[in-house]
């Protein structure tokens, strides 16, 4: 690998089995860390798990398409590089994919070299620093890796769902997080049941951020949460 190209932690979401293992292994070839994944519904559960510096997104996949994926992982990282990959040439599709929030769009089939050209591009131009490890709201911090909450009377272990909901609703803070968006975040599907669960550790939740009057985790009726601190 070229050393002025850095290694960079990659979301690859690809349905096509023999497309997915080539891209997992060109970009593995160049130094990268491809996590790949063959379901539109699993992407947004593992880009959850871990801190990535760009997606490639396949646009017609099972369960969620590139250009829903697109709008969400937007929503979740504003600097995320994305890049749409897909065998449609129609400018009705570009357009619908820069519109979603896709940096860059790549027609298949296409040249290896131009592909990983212009990932490197996009790298270049974004900002290069990875989510913080910790995430601040009122008095309490967040220990993003363990699931660890603290705040100057106290420190609590979280599970790992309610961590998960936890840095969710900190991430977006002051803003309305979606009941759909965190049920496919943190369950990977949504549904009556997982819509229960959410509710029993949202309420868990409620309960810990009590420890500072500041905080306010307010129920949006029939649409989902909003987590602030009041000053």
């Amino acid at each position: 690998m070229d050393m002025d190209k850095k290694s960079a932690r990659i979301l690859l979401v690809e349905d096509d089995p023999s497309l997915g293992l080539l891209l997992n292994d060109l970009l593995r070839m160049e130094g990268h860390k491809p996590v790949l994944i063959r379901d539109g519904r699993e992407a947004l559960p593992a880009f959850h798990e871990g801190h990535f510096d760009l997606a490639l997104l396949d646009v017609m996949l099972p369960g969620r398409d590139g250009f829903e994926l697109t709008e969400d992982l937007r929503k979740l990282k504003p600097n995320l590089p994305i890049l749409l990959l897909t065998a449609r040439d129609r400018v009705e599709d570009r357009v619908r994919g820069l519109r979603a929030g896709a940096d860059d769009y790549v027609t298949k089939p296409f040249d290896n070299e131009e592909l990983l050209l212009r990932i490197q591009s996009l790298l270049k131009r974004r900002d290069r620093e990875e989510g913080p490890d910790h995430l601040s709201l009122g008095n309490f911090v967040l220990d993003t890796e363990s699931f660890t909450l603290t705040w100057p009377s106290g420190q609590q272990r979280l599970t790992p769902k309610e961590g998960k909901v936890l840095k969710l609703l900190m991430q977006r803070q002051g803003r309305t997080t979606e009941r759909d968006l965190i049920a496919r975040m943190v369950w990977g599907e949504s549904g009556y049941f997982v819509g229960r669960s959410m509710d029993v550790y949202i309420a868990r939740l409620r309960k810990l951020l009590k420890a500072d009057p500041q905080v306010k985790l307010d129920t949006i009726h029939g649409v989902g949460f909003r987590l602030e601190a009041i000053q």
